[in-house]
């Protein structure tokens, strides 16, 4: 008897094995997102209607390599000192005045009753720095001015008088300033602002445009120098009075305030999408803040960041199989980073994994999960009518 049930069993598990198989493979079982494996083999399908993925491990190359990539990427990386604030440039003007010593005759001094001089004090015109640098000066002609102080200026007008009238005195000042100052954007407020000798810094160009509309924690602050772009939390500004750096002619500093939000799905607590600070977030918060990984499903080797990784900022040895592919330097990579939970070290590497806005944290089912649902779907039609035969019977 128990020789022959053995055949008849080898037979049906060979026969629910099959069919698991089968079941499994046209996906008629419920899924939650793809498997580890087919994660993993993004980018390496031949189908031209694929894009490229770069698949990344979370490991302590990477983690290094964003670390750095985020410190030169702070504005106390920007060079902290005030150019160009104290020299004049294209569109300022100059207000000139005069004095020549007695006899004064250049500029229309007059001699006394008694044949002596009086000093003759001369107001020139408002004097608007050319489009070539320069400005007109009686009795001189054009001075090139472009990038000297009013000190030297000064000095320069002063000189080329020196042998036409009696001994000139020369001051110079700054009557209006159109070139030294900086664009603060706000949504609703945006202002030019002009820069002075005081040397104003990032948080005094967010005072002058009104501070933040929105909340602190919502608050990003950017600013645009020489076409390179930084940005950082005003949580991150105000700690820290390193990244307050001095503002240079021609910044644009720019109040960003839309909220930062992550997506969770697959086999994790509940799919959502979680708001954070833009201060930051860790890849260990945010999977807390999913609830976790489900310990009946998720497969703790399948842990997945998807993003769009500008090329610039994926690791230096990554970029240049880009590059290589016709990519440019702006152009956006689908990247996706994997993190192995398996691995004692991963714990801690996903506490300085950064979250970035947009990004979308999937955790894989395990491949017992497929097991339990497939057993599940066998069984429990046979659960349910031996069910409903019980509830008849009763």
């Amino acid at each position: 008897m128990n020789m022959q049930r053995k055949p008849i069993f080898a037979l049906k598990t060979g026969l629910l094995l099959s069919l698991f198989a089968t079941v499994t493979a046209c996906g008629w079982l419920p899924h939650s997102g793809p498997s580890t494996g087919q994660v993993t083999s993004l980018g390496q399908s031949n189908n031209q209607a694929v894009p490229d993925v770069a698949l990344l491990d979370i490991e302590h190359s990477l983690i290094q390599d964003l670390s750095q990539r985020h410190k030169a990427n702070s504005f106390a990386a920007l060079e902290n000192t005030a150019q160009g604030l104290d020299v004049v440039s294209r569109g300022d003007v100059l207000d000139i005045t005069i004095w020549e010593a007695a006899p004064a005759m250049l500029f229309g001094g007059a001699l006394s009753d008694s044949g002596a001089g009086t000093a003759h004090v001369t107001k020139l015109p408002p004097q608007t720095v050319s489009s070539n640098g320069t400005i007109s000066i009686p009795f001189v002609g054009n001075l090139k001015v472009e990038n000297k102080s009013l000190e030297q200026i000064q000095s320069l007008i002063r000189n080329q008088l020196s042998r036409k009238a009696n001994q000139p005195q020369v001051i110079v000042s700054l009557a209006q300033n159109n070139s030294t100052n900086v664009l603060v954007v706000r949504a609703g407020n945006s202002i030019r602002m002009p820069l002075t000798p005081a040397r104003e810094r990032i948080l005094d160009a967010l005072a002058a445009v009104g501070g933040s509309t929105a909340n602190v924690q919502d608050t990003t602050i950017q600013i645009t120098r020489n076409q390179k772009i930084s940005k950082i939390a005003l949580e991150d500004l105000v700690s820290d009075p390193t990244q307050n750096i001095l503002l240079h002619r021609g910044d644009v500093v720019t109040v960003i305030t839309n909220p930062y939000t992550f997506t969770s799905m697959g086999a994790v607590g509940r799919a959502q999408e979680i708001g954070f600070s833009a201060r930051g977030l860790s890849l260990a918060e945010a999977v807390g803040r999913m609830g976790g990984l489900q310990d009946r499903r998720s497969d703790a080797r399948g842990v997945f960041v998807f993003r769009y990784t500008p090329l610039s900022e994926l690791p230096t040895a990554e970029q240049p199989k880009w590059i290589e592919k016709g990519y440019k330097a702006n152009n956006d990579i689908p990247t996706v980073y994997r993190l192995d939970l398996t691995n004692a070290n991963s714990v801690l590497w996903m506490q300085k994994f950064p979250i970035h806005n947009k990004d979308v944290v999937y955790v894989s089912n395990a491949p017992l999960a497929e097991v339990q649902k497939f057993l599940q779907f066998v069984f429990s039609p046979v659960t349910s009518g031996v069910s409903s035969i019980n509830n008849i019977t009763n």
